[in-house]
Parts: structure tokens; sequence; C-alpha cells
């Protein structure tokens, strides 16, 4: 790219790598409010369910309902981030998350694997915040009873974490 120099595509660079360590962070944690935060007001987020959700604020607000009762763990690795020029990027990096939770007493777990493709764009203020994720799962493991969950094309199902069928 030509609008930016070498020393700046890096600085550029590591400040993506650090929205994406404070995002998988934030929903390890459940901080809702730093999620909300690291994500444009036209977000797109198409990995929560079925139908895509937009606004950093309301996918931080969906994420708390289907994740209330869900232990995760997030790893992001290997990415690959272009530069269209010094305000957007996209990135793809490869993903494992982990979720447990206990349904009808039983304890129940999802190992996924597969990359997130999302877009990045850096406002006003300087800092870079995500307008656009979806998650690709190529694999995943389950506990018994949630093996249907390992079939959803989204990646993420509305049903993981649900107490008593709700």
């Amino acid at each position: 790219m030509s609008d930016m120099s070498d020393l700046e595509r890096l600085v550029e660079l590591q400040a993506i790598h650090d929205l994406k360590g404070r995002r998988d962070h934030a929903v390890d944690r459940k901080d809702w409010d730093t999620y909300a935060q690291l994500h444009s007001d036209d977000y797109v987020a198409m990995s929560i369910g079925d139908e895509p959700i937009v606004g950093g604020r309301a996918a931080a607000d969906a994420l708390a309902v289907h994740m209330a009762n869900v232990t995760t763990v997030h790893h992001c690795h290997t990415p690959v981030i272009e530069f269209q020029d010094c305000n957007n990027a996209t990135g793809v990096w490869a993903m494992e998350d982990n979720l447990f939770w206990y349904r009808d007493g039983e304890r129940q777990w999802l190992r996924g694997f597969g990359f997130y493709h999302e877009r990045y764009v850096r406002g006003p203020d300087g800092q870079w915040r995500f307008s656009y994720r979806k998650l690709e799962r190529t694999h995943a493991e389950t506990s018994v009873g949630a093996a249907a969950l390992a079939v959803d094309g989204s990646g993420e199902n509305l049903r993981v974490g649900m107490v008593d069928g709700k």
C-alpha cells in the first residue's frame, strides 16, 4: 500500500492484533461493555445467530444472553491482515474455541476450530474497531449432549448455554 510507510503499517498491524486480543479477553471474561466498545456502531455480526446483528452494543447484548451460562476459552492465531488503506483492513484468524456448560445437571462441551473473517475500521479517534465478523467452523468436537450443535453452519448456536430448553 502506497499511503502507509512500512513503519506505519507495522504500528497499525500491532494495533489490530491488540484489538483482537482485547476482544477475545472480553468474551472469555464476559466483559460486555468492553466488547461493545471494540466494535463500530454499524458492526455486523454474522456468527451469533441465524440473522445478522448490527451494532457493537447489540452484539454484546446478544452474546451476554447466549453465553450467560457458558464458560468460554478462545485462542486466535496466525492472522493474515490486509490493509485496503490507512483506515480500513481485513483479517482472517485461525481460531479455536472451547465452550463448557451444564444441561440437566450434565457437563456439556464444544471444542471448535476454524477461521474468523473480519473487517476493521479506524475511527476519527484513531482507534481500530471491528466492523464485521463471520465465524467459519471447519471442525468441532462435542460432548454427546451437544453433538447437534457441531453441525450448526453459523458456528455458534442459539441453544449453547440454554437451560431447560430456554
